[in-house]
């Protein structure tokens, strides 16, 4: 009977997100306007999953109106609708900059997991303004794993020159998937000043993910004062993939 309800409210606007009316869609294409103001509505109904999926449509639809509602649901009790409509703002890029950019990234103080990283994802597409830059290189050092993840997720999307810093050092966090993330951010700025600390971490980096994601990123700087660091990762790496990363990267530098 729960899902015949939620089937039963859900399936009108579903009509009007295919753009049909009457019985077998032969009249004219209902106004987007209108399934967007519905979905608004729904974003208010007590099922979260309605919620969730009018956040979903919404971002879907990407009309630069709803954002205002979006950034409402941002608060929602659900972590999962929180998410989705972090999602979805990312759906409408640098439009929302100003209005939404701040507050997706203070998301990533949301206690949810997934919310910290929808809005980190969000935020590579939308864009950051300097404020936003300096709370992501703050929370670069957050004492919550997940959030300092979800940082340089979004600053690796966003290529800021000004976390240059921040990054170095995050490439001595404790966990894993921080460093390789900082890595790979620190090679989308393509700073030459980053590659002693990149080529540190492919050949000493306890994590297979860290050493392959330096020796991939060391080839497409195409440096050749990296050469014996690949060449000594290519040969004697304990794992496979990373000796054929640098095998890889050594063939990119060759031929450049």
């Amino acid at each position: 009977m729960v899902r015949w309800n939620f089937i039963a409210r859900v399936f009108p606007t579903i009509l009007l997100l295919s753009g049909l009316s009457g019985c077998y869609g032969n009249q004219a294409a209902t106004d987007p306007n209108a399934a967007a103001a519905r979905l608004i509505e729904l974003l208010q109904d007590e099922d979260p999953q309605m919620r969730l999926t009018a956040a979903q449509a919404l971002g879907k639809i990407a009309a630069p109106d709803t954002a205002g509602a979006l950034l409402r649901s941002l608060d929602d009790a659900d972590p999962a609708v929180r998410a989705m409509s972090a999602w979805a703002l990312g759906r409408f890029g640098e439009a929302v900059l100003d209005q939404a950019g701040l507050e997706l990234a203070k998301r990533l103080d949301d206690p949810s997991p997934a919310v910290k990283m929808a809005a980190g994802q969000a935020l590579g597409a939308v864009g950051g303004s300097q404020t936003i830059i300096e709370l992501l290189t703050e929370r670069l050092m957050h004492s919550d794993v997940e959030t300092r993840r979800a940082a340089v997720q979004a600053l690796t999307w966003l290529e800021a020159g000004s976390s240059h810093h921040a990054l170095i050092a995050a490439l001595a966090d404790s966990d894993a998937q921080v460093r390789q993330g900082a890595v790979g951010a620190l090679g989308e700025l393509a700073d030459a000043r980053s590659l002693p600390a990149i080529r540190d971490r492919l050949l000493n980096d306890a994590d297979a993910g860290v050493r392959g994601e330096a020796a991939f990123r060391l080839g497409k700087f195409g440096d050749l004062t990296v050469v014996p660091a690949l060449r000594a990762a290519s040969a004697r790496d304990p794992n496979a993939v990373v000796r054929r990363w640098a095998s890889w990267a050594l063939e990119q530098i060759e031929q450049g």
